[in-house]
């Protein structure tokens, strides 16, 4: 950057080229323009100190993205940088960022991207950044970036994010921390609550745990319409778990009325959201289901009832540790499935032993059912 010439900045109002520099770049009052919106920022970060790391930050978010400016990691990096260096909390964000999508930055090379993300991430809360607190409560809660899982932190860091500004991934995360039971008593009231507010914000996940609470009647009515119309919107949005669930509601409900011929549609959406949400078990074990009951190929063109494909996703969801998929499996080596698998009762016993063992009541009335048989 060039020496500020302070009597020549003296005669120019730094803060009519600031405000100037947002509205181009937002379209505020104004069509985009993010050529003028570079030169405005571009500016002040040459003549003025009282933007500067306001006019870094968006110039690092312009080489970052190529808005206007020709799309240069190395550029961006080198701003946000300066930026973090003048104080900047959200230079910090984006640095972990970086960091954690492992865009190669020479000077760091030979560093731990993910230690690198973490500690940016660390630096932009500490600033104050209820964004990066909700982030470092997402790492914590996943045990993403190397590190371990701990729930009860992450509880602790979102709430410091929803306390800073009632940060929308603060406060979903937060309800997860009530409807699990991870600050206090599960309280599903309060969980309810603190999704409903995130949904209001425009979080995606809330929508899905909103959903899930008017399933099952946690926190609110019970109310499998509602629950439908959010999973709905959380499906829209490509959300993997907003997917699984709307299409496994509507499962339950067409075995409830014998009408099966939301099948199809179930089917496709559960092989999408296998694709985003690959360790979520339900999802196989109701494919599973489909194959299993299935719709006459007559009736319906499209899902016929297939035995083996039914007992291969039930072991896949299995594999996953789903009790019910256990269950489904020793009824499969009871029956057989002719030419397939054959008909092993000491296989079925075990599988069901291991499906009470993780706690499915279901398979206790067909292990019983099979003893009693030996029996007589």
């Amino acid at each position: 950057m060039n020496k500020i010439d302070k009597k020549k900045s003296e005669k120019i109002d730094f803060t009519k080229i600031y405000l100037k520099g947002i509205s181009y770049f937002y379209g505020i009052d104004t069509s985009i323009n993010y050529k003028k919106a570079y030169e405005n920022f571009h500016q002040l970060m040459q003549e003025s100190k009282l933007y500067l790391k306001e006019s870094l930050l968006f110039l690092g978010q312009m080489y970052l993205k190529g808005l206007y400016a020709h799309q240069s990691y190395k550029k961006a990096i080198e701003y946000f940088k300066l930026a973090a260096k003048n104080g900047s909390s959200k230079a910090y964000y984006y640095l972990g960022e970086i960091a954690e999508n492992r865009i190669l930055d020479e000077e760091d090379k030979d560093k731990s991207y993910d230690d690198m993300a973490f500690n940016y991430y660390k630096k932009s809360a500490d600033l104050g950044l209820s964004e990066a607190y909700a982030k470092i409560g997402i790492i914590l809660e996943q045990g993403l970036l190397q590190t371990k899982q701990n729930l009860q932190e992450a509880a602790k860091i979102f709430k410091k994010s929803v306390d800073i500004d009632e940060n929308p991934t603060g406060l979903n995360g937060l309800g997860n921390a009530y409807y699990e039971g991870k600050i206090c008593q599960k309280n599903y009231d309060q969980a309810f609550d603190l999704y409903d507010k995130a949904i209001n914000l425009g979080n995606i996940d809330a929508l899905n745990n909103a959903g899930i609470c008017y399933e099952y009647g946690f926190g609110t009515d019970k109310n499998k319409e509602k629950a439908l119309e959010l999973y709905k919107k959380a499906m829209d949005k490509y959300h993997g778990e907003g997917m699984a669930n709307y299409a496994i509601l509507k499962i339950k409900n067409a075995i409830n009325s014998g009408n099966y011929q939301c099948f199809s549609e179930c089917l496709k959406i559960l092989f999408y959201a296998s694709l985003l949400r690959e360790k979520n078990s339900d999802i196989y074990y109701y494919i599973g289901i489909i194959y299993e009951l299935g719709i006459d190929l007559f009736n319906d063109n499209n899902i016929i009832k297939n035995s083996y494909l039914a007992f291969v996703h039930y072991k896949r969801a299995g594999q996953l540790g789903n009790a019910k998929a256990f269950t489904k499996m020793g009824i499969c080596h009871f029956n057989g499935i002719e030419g397939v698998i054959p008909k092993n009762r000491k296989a079925s016993e075990k599988l069901l032993e291991k499906a009470i063992e993780l706690g499915d009541k279901e398979a206790e009335k067909y292990l019983k059912f099979i003893q009693d048989q030996e029996q007589n």
